[in-house]
């Protein structure tokens, strides 16, 4: 039997390179084959969630009465073609007998999810906003006319209903348990141009401060989102809906790799709220609360826990009831982290009615659960038509919904300041236009009804103390009340 030192030398070497090498490019091709495999997998991912999804998303488009082309009827042949009704039927007549009320114009395009067989859609408040007419083009190309079932501006999310029948519908996921860095799946109908399928990672969540919408807690993603995907789904690896598109954000128009979604969660709670009573019940802890700022967390004793800190305790409240005081810091609502202030406010908004939740504070330290019941918000008055000039040298309206947004009063209940009379005493007393009066001599003045009832029950010569607020401060006044 030979052996290797019979062997020269450079043969014993080349077969050991040979046997290496060979070795070396076999492990190599092996572990491309891996990558290869691992890409092609995640591939057949997308193209199931596209298959599978695809069929539940609708294009919108909204149409508004008056302008758009005249008819024959607006260029005087009314009589001429008025015989023909009886041949042709009333369909005949509306097409060439037009008023210009009657003409359509269209508004918007945009997207929307069936999310229940019966054709219940979900799309933005944004893309129906002002809208007479809604048509609904589903995945066959078959248009249908969709009738609103409800919206909520605050948080840009509408329900739509389609005829009956049965519809494809896509099911809704759990926003709370995606990660940042998950890959996700945006569908839509980007620029009108049909169905749309594109891909990303979700880059952050609980996005606030926006300006989208009044009540943010986007979710933050860098899959392709254009104009004509509001409305459409965030979709996860299992198919499921966690979110609604609404916005980019973007200097040119077009996308620069932010988009945000409106986490499913949220808009599940919007949607059964539409679909049981047509409108959005707002909930209420009594609370007013400030950011938690360095110094303050650090008094606080609160570590590196992030939360709001409670300045106010509005008395008689859910929350004086339960035992939270001035100078907690809320750090979780109901299993949610409340970081700052528009998302501590978008999650008490949103909280079951008559149901305990927990909310976890820290106080001297130490971390308490308190268990709360969530009251009824009041909804803001609409009409701001009246106003009432006081004694004092100012006057009031109402604070509806429009005015406290463009206002920035998201949360606040009061009455507006409207006009300051110069030299008065609410003028050297530094009350401004746009001022919000909370309360009169320790009574909330929500709305311009309870801000009249306490000045009627006040005498001549009485001190008035006027809680206020501009901005984000609060301050007093205090007046005495003469003629």
């Amino acid at each position: 039997m030979p052996t290797l030192k019979k062997f020269p030398g450079f043969i014993i070497l080349t077969l050991t390179l040979v046997l290496l090498t060979g070795k070396t490019v076999s492990a190599s091709a092996d572990v491309q084959n891996d990558e290869i495999l691992a890409l092609k997998n995640t591939s057949r991912a997308f193209v199931r969630i596209a298959r599978d999804v695809t069929p539940s998303v609708v294009n919108i488009k909204t149409f508004r009465k008056g302008g758009g082309p005249a008819s024959l009827g607006d260029h005087g042949f009314g009589d001429m073609l008025e015989p023909f009704r009886e041949f042709f039927g009333d369909d005949f007549t509306r097409r060439f007998f037009r008023t210009p009320d009657e003409r359509m114009v269209q508004l918007s395009l945009g997207s929307g999810v069936i999310v229940r067989p019966e054709g219940i859609v979900l799309t933005n408040n944004h893309v129906i906003k002002g809208a007479d007419l809604i048509k609904v083009t589903l995945q066959d190309r078959t248009e249908i006319e969709a009738s609103v079932v409800g919206s909520d501006p605050r948080t840009d999310i509408a329900v739509l209903k389609l005829p009956r029948g049965s519809y494809p519908s896509a099911r809704m996921g759990d926003s709370d348990s995606l990660e940042v860095g998950e890959w996700v799946v945006a569908i839509g109908n980007p620029f009108g141009l049909g169905k749309s399928v594109t891909v990303g990672v979700v880059s952050a969540k609980g996005r606030a401060n926006v300006g989208i919408a009044d009540l943010e807690d986007f979710i933050q993603t860098d899959a392709a989102i254009n104009p004509g995907n509001s409305g459409g789904p965030l979709i996860n690896l299992q198919g499921e809906v966690i979110g609604i598109n609404t916005a980019i954000f973007s200097r040119s128009g077009g996308y620069q790799g932010i988009g945000f979604a409106i986490p499913s969660n949220m808009v599940k709670t919007i949607l059964e709220s539409l679909l049981k009573t047509g409108k959005v019940v707002r909930t209420d802890l009594g609370l007013r609360v400030q950011e938690a700022t360095g110094n303050l967390i650090d008094a606080l004793g609160a570590g590196d826990r992030r939360g709001v800190v409670v300045n106010e305790v509005i008395p008689g409240s859910v929350a004086e009831k339960a035992g939270i005081v001035r100078g907690d810091l809320i750090a979780r609502v109901r299993g949610r982290d409340v970081p700052d202030v528009n998302i501590f406010y978008t999650v008490v908004s949103l909280l079951p009615v008559d149901e305990k939740v927990p909310v976890v504070v820290i106080r001297k330290g130490i971390p308490i659960t308190i268990m709360v019941k969530a009251g009824f918000l009041p909804p803001r008055p609409q009409d701001s038509s009246v106003r009432l000039r006081t004694a004092l040298g100012f006057s009031v309206e109402e604070l509806t919904e429009d005015v406290a947004s463009r206002l920035g009063y998201r949360y606040e209940r009061g009455v507006l300041v409207t006009a300051v009379v110069r030299y008065s005493k609410a003028d050297r007393a530094g009350i401004e236009p746009g001022d919000l009066v909370l309360g009169v001599n320790g009574h909330d003045t929500p709305d311009l009804k309870a801000f009249q009832t306490r000045f009627k029950a006040m005498e001549w010569g009485s001190e008035v103390a006027l809680k206020m607020e501009r901005g984000t401060k609060t301050y007093s006044v205090t007046m005495i009340l003469t003629q």
